[in-house]
């Protein structure tokens, strides 16, 4: 905890020296800063920031819930999915854009362009973890799951779920750290004539940036407070729980 609240200290006096142009380490007062952008409306907009995260992240639960199915089910359908899925996660998110904005931005679907551009940076690492947890699993776990009369989707969530369960939370904490990279870029669109401004964290950051230093500074303390508190809370206990679930 005490690294995360050295490091806001530490980004507050460096944004703040070098919008000043290195005249000052001193930022705005808070309630100058809120004069123009209300306590309200900034909570209510990191809100918008982590409800694009979870909805992302869900998408990509089920996306790696059906190819982890599909493959459970037989072996060569791994072997025709995972060359396709290997490109995909090999394609950096921004190659995606001029086609995520054809497609959905200038057909009046902002939301729909943001959760695309999230769902690609968020699901592989979930995916690939949870495709690495099958191949972990012991041959001898399946062998007494059949003897046991666990088959099909009784198997799938009696004994490959839960024997995934770590590699989930590794692939989930990966996931969320580059959603939080790419929320800015999905939510402050500027590309050629489409412009897609977003209600979020990541909309603040990038309209803020060099015009507004109080704005930004509020706006990334609430960005790192964030991410903070979920791996804390979340993350660091899931990580602790998982423990149980791993094969000795």
């Amino acid at each position: 905890m005490l690294f995360w609240v050295v490091t806001a200290i530490l980004l507050t006096f460096t944004v703040t020296l070098v919008s000043t142009q290195f005249q000052s380490i001193i930022p705005e007062s808070i309630d100058t800063v809120f004069q123009r952008l209300r306590p309200a409306q900034l909570g209510l907009y990191a809100l918008f920031t982590f409800t694009r995260l979870l909805v992302a992240y869900g998408f990509g639960l089920i996306a790696t819930a059906v190819v982890l199915w599909l493959v459970s089910i037989h072996e060569k359908i791994e072997s025709a999915l995972l060359p396709i899925l290997d490109i995909l996660q090999s394609v950096p998110v921004l190659a995606f854009f001029p086609l995520i904005i054809v497609a959905f931005a200038n057909l009046h679907l902002p939301e729909l362009s943001a959760q695309i551009v999230l769902f690609m940076a968020m699901t592989w690492s979930v995916m690939f973890g949870a495709l690495g947890g099958l191949h972990q699993i012991p041959e001898d776990i399946f062998e007494a799951a059949e003897i046991y009369g666990a088959k099909g989707f009784r198997k799938f969530t009696k004994v490959i779920l839960p024997a995934i369960f770590p590699n989930l939370v590794t692939g989930s904490l990966i996931s969320f750290g580059a959603g939080w990279n790419v929320i800015i870029i999905s939510e402050y669109i500027n590309y050629g004539r489409v412009q897609i401004r977003l209600p979020g964290l990541g909309n603040l950051l990038s309209s803020s940036a060099g015009s507004d230093t109080g704005i930004f500074i509020v706006s990334l303390l609430t960005l790192i407070l964030i991410i903070t508190l979920v791996n804390r809370l979340v993350w660091h206990r899931l990580v602790a729980y998982s423990e149980k679930f791993k094969f000795e």
